[in-house]
């Protein structure tokens, strides 16, 4: 295993704080749409801080510590990006299953403090949430109608946001901030400064 460079280390950053500031851009936008939809029953955040800020930072330590440790381990260090959406596709569908009741069909229930459901709404976005969900939502259950559909939104809606805005992440660090990962046949993998003139 071969040592890690501060070339390393800075890729690992700049990827991680683009990624940052694309999922925080992804929330506002859900958020405006949300609230462009249906303006008469939007219901503004209680706490900014508590509902928007806190946990995109906390989304994106995660997402640091997540793919600095697969940069570490993996050999193919492209992939290391992309480790937060397979260890939330991993976590989302346990909490999805570990909450499935069967009574006439396999049914999604819980309550709002299920530490699964808490850690779904955590780690959703508000992208996702412009996309209205039907069910028995108070302080003592949490069941959607519609199990299927609860899939969709909440677990593979979510994945796919994830690793879209991964992808967008790398993209813009390699071209619009001059920052990529170059890999080689044959030789270490190293990160590249693209500064000089085209």
């Amino acid at each position: 295993m071969r040592k890690i460079s501060k070339q390393d280390v800075i890729y690992v950053v700049i990827v991680t704080l683009t990624w940052m500031f694309i999922n925080f851009a992804g929330n506002l936008i859900g958020l405006w749409i949300t609230k462009m939809i249906n303006e008469a029953e939007y219901q503004y955040p209680d706490s900014i801080w508590f509902e928007f800020v806190k946990p995109g930072l906390v989304q994106t330590v995660v997402f640091g510590i997540l793919f600095a440790v697969a940069f570490y381990f993996l050999k193919k260090k492209r992939l290391a990006p992309f480790a937060f959406t397979a260890f939330q596709v991993v976590a989302f569908n346990i909490f999805f299953i570990i909450n499935l009741k069967f009574n006439h069909g396999l049914h999604f229930v819980s309550t709002f403090k299920n530490i699964g459901v808490r850690y779904m709404g955590y780690f959703g976005q508000s992208m996702v949430d412009i996309l209205p969900i039907t069910g028995t939502f108070n302080q003592s259950v949490f069941a959607p109608d519609n199990t299927a559909v609860f899939y969709l939104y909440w677990v593979l809606l979510n994945m796919i946001y994830y690793f879209a805005i991964t992808w967008l992440s790398i993209i813009t660090a390699k071209y619009f901030l001059g920052i990529s990962f170059a890999e080689q046949t044959g030789k270490s993998k190293e990160v590249e400064k693209e500064v000089g003139d085209l």
